[in-house]
């Protein structure tokens, strides 16, 4: 197994960033969704919550280090053969969309939680900041209780996360039609 990206298939930290990043993103989609419009309890929702905002922070780290990782192994492999030009458009769209959003959806998810009333002290009554993992305080780039801003980043993080939705079924989609389809090694390359 290659270290780097050749012109014919990925390097081992490519495809492990790759599905770690995928695995977490789907998983925070899910457990985010799921506490913000069925968890009542405020005891579970306040756990459920550090808990999402600590892997958000697992996630912004991860995606710091695939740029970085990117930047450093620039190759990728080379497009299937007999790919149109407007596939390897709409591949391109997709995967700069799901670069972006890999920042764009942790930023604003501390960002609205920097900004909420429920960050200030005394808050709720097992308040701990935003804590990761419990190991450590995130700071706050902006004042607890400013309800506009809050307002603003959870827009920003509620449609990012329907469009991650969108964008993530067209890159499966994509990657299932290029293998059952086209029969190609679009997602052999990918796989462990």
């Amino acid at each position: 197994m290659s270290l780097r990206n050749t012109r014919a298939k990925w390097g081992w930290p490519t495809k492990l960033l790759h599905w770690v990043m995928a695995v977490l993103m789907i998983g925070l989609a899910l457990v985010g969704t799921w506490m913000a419009n069925f968890v009542n309890d405020m005891v579970l929702q306040f756990q459920v919550t550090q808990h999402h905002k600590s892997f958000g922070v697992v996630v912004f780290g991860l995606a710091i280090l695939r740029v970085l990782w990117r930047l450093l192994n620039p190759v990728s492999p080379a497009h299937a053969a007999g790919r149109s030009a407007w596939e390897r458009r709409a591949a391109s769209m997709a995967h700069g969309a799901l670069y972006a959003l890999m920042f764009v959806m942790p930023l604003s998810g501390w960002l609205m939680a920097s900004a909420s009333a429920l960050n200030d002290p005394g808050a709720y009554p097992m308040q701990v900041k935003n804590m990761v993992f419990g190991l450590f305080e995130l700071p706050d780039p902006i004042s607890p209780g400013d309800e506009s801003l809050e307002a603003i980043f959870h827009t920003v993080h509620a449609w990012s996360s329907y469009l991650l939705a969108v964008v993530l079924l067209l890159h499966i989609g994509g990657a299932l039609k290029h293998h059952f389809r086209d029969r190609d090694d679009t997602l052999r390359r990918m796989l462990p």
